[in-house]
């Protein structure tokens, strides 16, 4: 068993159910027969914040990472992932918006002293001190184009929607003291699943 120092056990355990698909209630135990690792730091657990439109799911995330600043996290200490490049504008206006410098997660230098800002695949291997994974919708997550049609092959559909659900996984698991998880319309299956248990 290996012990985990990135991230809290709250956001640890919420994480891993993501992957299973229900909700790990065991703190003390579940984590080292489901993960092999256990966490040891405890924080807050993770936030879910579910908008109607993508404006408001951006003005709802800039003023989370406003308060996490103003709370003494500086700014290259947080990070912002969405599941596709596109989606990143609409997030980095709403923070020019409320007075908080942006970077793209993939030009950003340690001199960067404002928040970075890219796609799932681009936060793997890193950590922030505060992480929020944005327009984890339905109709975003998992992402059409990335699932093969359970019509033309059931089991690669299967692999396809759990490489989707490990991508979400890694996402959140950058996050090392709190999380903020937001979409906008119908949040995702990944997460409907976790309320349904």
């Amino acid at each position: 068993m290996s012990i985990n120092y990135r991230t809290t056990a709250e956001i640890l355990g919420w994480s891993l159910g993501l992957l299973r698909g229900e909700p790990i209630d065991d703190m003390e135990g579940g984590l080292d027969s489901i993960a092999g690792c256990k966490s040891y730091v405890h924080g807050q657990p993770p936030e879910l914040s579910g908008h109607q439109t993508a404006d408001a799911e951006a003005k709802s995330i800039a003023t989370a990472v406003k308060g996490w600043i103003d709370d003494g996290i500086a700014p290259s200490e947080i990070g912002i992932a969405v599941r596709a490049k596109w989606l990143t504008p609409k997030i980095e206006g709403a923070l020019r918006a409320a007075g908080v410098g942006s970077v793209d997660l993939a030009k950003a230098s340690e001199d960067d002293d404002a928040v970075r800002v890219g796609t799932m695949h681009r936060v793997k291997g890193l950590e922030f001190r505060c992480m929020c994974v944005a327009s984890v919708s339905a109709n975003l997550v998992p992402a059409a184009n990335a699932v093969t049609p359970v019509e033309d092959d059931k089991q690669t559909h299967q692999q396809d929607l759990e490489r989707e659900r490990c991508l979400l996984f890694v996402a959140c698991t950058r996050a090392r003291e709190e999380l903020l998880v937001t979409w906008h319309g119908e949040p995702s299956p990944f997460l409907t699943a976790l309320e349904k248990n």
